[in-house]
This record gives structure tokens, C-alpha cells and sequence, in this order.
């Protein structure tokens, strides 16, 4: 007989709206979830408004996170869990999770540092950067991970019993049937206008696509990045006018977007498990995406999508053609990724997964006290 986990009480702090991304995706994707019914879920929303500053030491981010540790502290107490959600590099975005870690831990709290940014691997490269994530972390009873990658590498810093992984993972239902063939076929992309994500590089491979005679739009679905204005500005330089900039979407619009198009690409140069490739797949959408994170564990290779190089125009050019010119192929791996993403990457595994680290954590802290908390 399987256990039902007892229910906790669980502040989850994290970006929403209106915020854009990864982690306000998860995060949507875990509050309406099992999760909410198996658990009193209590969310902080840590998005502010103004000009982004992503990472960079700046006054008004210090200030934020004093702030938001006050707010953790605040709402902390009479919780189980506190379950914080972070990019967790570059230094200054680990000393904010620190920080938010320290004050759910006072109010005696299991705390969880869920990492979501893709470059953590590049970023934990000197000595120095590896023995500060460690102490920063001393608050945390457990980090998730929720690529491989990031995995091995804060097991390499932080002890192998306190990292765990757990996959991302999307809501199934409430996509529409594809709108079907269109002329020209449509390229979707979704994420923030940033030359990282890759969109520069798209446009390359569709201005060599069009020097080669394939018909196509190209569509961009994003906004400003975390890093500010001046990575969109970069974006926007590059655009010739073959693109179509469709600005952003609420979250419940996002599957009638997936429907208008027919094929999705994100080129980024890097990720951790990206949250727009499993909702294209859902879509029943092939993808092509490069290969980096766990993108190559989302997409069967040759199946659902195509993998191909970082930075690589001309290899992106080359996976698009074939999908472009053949909607029977479009067709089969759209059908087929959607098949994978129900089996292996539906938010309901996710959440099943999250609520199983929340009754091991704190079982852990009934043992430890030798009595209820």
C-alpha cells in the first residue's frame, strides 16, 4: 500500500508574476499541482518591478534582500518548510539564497534551495567561488537540483546525501490540437531577448535557411531579461525584419501560442531542464534545441526534436530544413514528444517528487527532536 505523506505547511518563495521565466513556470506549475491538495502551500513572491539587475551587486539589490530575509523570517514561522527557489549563481544571487536560507532555518524550519539556473557548472570554476556556495548552503537542509549536471556538480562541493534531483516537469492537459499546416510553417520561440538564449543565433540560421529557398516565419515570444535592458537592446539590433516580435503572454496564454505554431526552437547557450522545451513537446510541437542542461534527455534525438551545437547557425539551419520542408515529420515527432513528455516530465511527477522531499525532511526533523515539531 502506497503511504499518503502527512501534510505539511510550506512557504514557497520564489519570482511570480510578473515576472517571466523558469522558476514563476515552476512555480505556477507547483501551486496547482497535487501539491497544493496534499500540502498548506504559502507562497512569497519575490519579483519587484523596475529595471531588472539580475545578479549584479548593486544597492537595490541589497536592499530587496534584506527585505525579502525579512519577509522569509515574517512568514516563516509555523511552517514545516521553506522551500526557496534560485538561479544560485552568479556570487551575488548565492549570498541572496544564503540569506533567505539563514532566515527560514532561525524560525526552525526544514529549508530547501531549489537551483534552477543552467550556469552553475561554469560558475563554480575557482576555489574560491566553490568554498563560498559551500558555506552559503550550510543553511539548507537539502539543495534540489533539477538537471544532471548541476547535480554532479554541487555534489562535488556540497556532501552527496544533501543534493537531490528532481526533474522538471509540465502540466499535460489544456493544450489545443494544433492549428495544423501553415504556409510558410512557423518557428516559435520562447524566452527572454537575450543574446544567451541563443535568439541571435536563430535569426542567423533563418536568414541561411532563406538564402537556401526554404519558406518560414520566424516568431519571438520574450522579454526583457534578468540582466536588463541592454541584453534586449542587443536583440533587437540584430532583428532585419524578418522576425516577428509578439512581446509577452500570461501563463494560461502560452498553449494558444504553442497551437499557432509549427516547429519550436530555443538555441540557448546554456540551461538546466528548460521549462519552454517540455510545454512545446506537450503542445505536441517538435523541437530543436541545442544541447545543453538536460535538453538531450527531453528530446529523442532523431524522434521528437533535433539536438544540435551551441552556437552553431548553420547546425541549427541544418535541423530546421527538414522539419520546415515536411509536415508529415513535424507531424510524427510532435506526436511523439508529446507521448514523452506525459510519460517522463508531467508537473504531476514533479510534484509527487517534491512532496516526497517534503515528508523525508521533516520525518528527518520529527527523529532528530524525538518528538512532533
Amino acid at each position: 500500500m502506497t503511504s499518503v505523506p502527512s501534510k505539511k505547511t510550506v512557504l514557497m518563495v520564489g519570482k511570480g508574476a510578473p515576472d517571466r521565466g523558469g522558476i514563476p513556470t515552476f512555480l505556477e506549475t507547483l501551486l496547482h499541482s497535487r501539491l497544493a491538495q496534499e500540502h498548506d502551500l504559502r507562497f512569497l513572491n519575490v519579483a519587484h518591478t523596475g529595471v531588472p539587475e539580475g545578479g549584479r551587486p548593486t544597492l537595490g539589490n541589497l536592499r530587496r534582500t534584506l527585505l525579502d530575509a525579512v519577509a522569509v523570517w515574517r512568514r516563516a514561522g509555523g511552517c514545516d518548510v521553506v522551500h526557496i527557489h534560485s538561479a544560485l549563481a552568479p556570487t551575488v544571487t548565492v549570498l541572496r539564497a544564503a540569506l533567505l536560507a539563514l532566515a527560514g532555518r532561525a524560525r526552525g524550519c526544514a529549508v530547501i534551495v531549489h537551483a534552477h539556473g543552467g550556469n552553475i557548472q561554469s560558475w563554480l570554476t575557482t576555489p574560491l567561488r566553490r568554498s563560498l556556495l559551500r558555506l552559503a548552503m550550510l543553511p539548507a537542509h537539502r539543495v534540489v537540483a533539477c538537471w544532471t549536471a548541476g547535480a554532479d556538480a554541487l555534489r562535488q562541493v556540497l556532501p552527496a546525501e544533501r543534493v537531490t534531483l528532481i526533474d522538471n516537469g509540465v502540466p499535460v492537459d489544456g493544450y489545443p490540437a494544433l492549428e495544423g499546416d501553415h504556409d510558410p510553417p512557423r518557428i516559435l520561440y520562447v524566452g527572454l531577448l537575450t543574446p544567451r538564449k541563443g535568439v541571435l543565433d536563430l535569426l542567423e540560421a533563418s536568414r541561411l535557411l532563406r538564402e537556401r529557398g526554404v519558406p518560414h516565419e520566424t516568431w519571438l515570444l520574450g522579454g526583457t531579461p534578468d540582466e536588463g535592458p541592454a541584453a534586449e537592446a542587443e536583440v533587437r539590433a540584430g532583428l532585419d525584419g524578418s522576425a516577428k516580435l509578439l512581446g509577452t503572454r500570461a501563463s494560461e496564454e502560452m498553449p494558444g501560442e504553442f497551437a499557432h505554431a509549427d516547429v519550436f526552437c530555443l538555441p540557448s547557450w546554456w540551461e538546466a531542464m528548460p521549462l519552454s522545451v517540455l510545454e512545446a513537446m506537450a503542445a505536441g510541437l517538435p523541437v530543436v534545441a541545442t544541447d545543453v542542461g538536460d535538453v538531450a534527455r527531453a528530446i529523442a534525438d532523431g524522434e521528437t526534436g533535433y539536438v544540435v551545437p551551441v552556437r552553431n547557425p548553420e547546425k541549427l539551419a541544418d535541423a530546421l530544413e527538414p522539419l520546415l520542408v515536411d509536415a508529415a515529420q513535424r507531424r510524427r515527432m510532435g506526436a511523439a514528444g508529446r507521448a514523452r513528455v506525459v510519460e517522463k516530465f508531467s508537473g504531476e511527477v514533479t510534484a509527487a517528487n517534491v512532496s516526497a522531499l517534503y515528508e523525508e525532511l521533516t520525518s528527518a526533523a520529527v527523529r532528530r527532536t524525538g518528538g512532533t515539531r
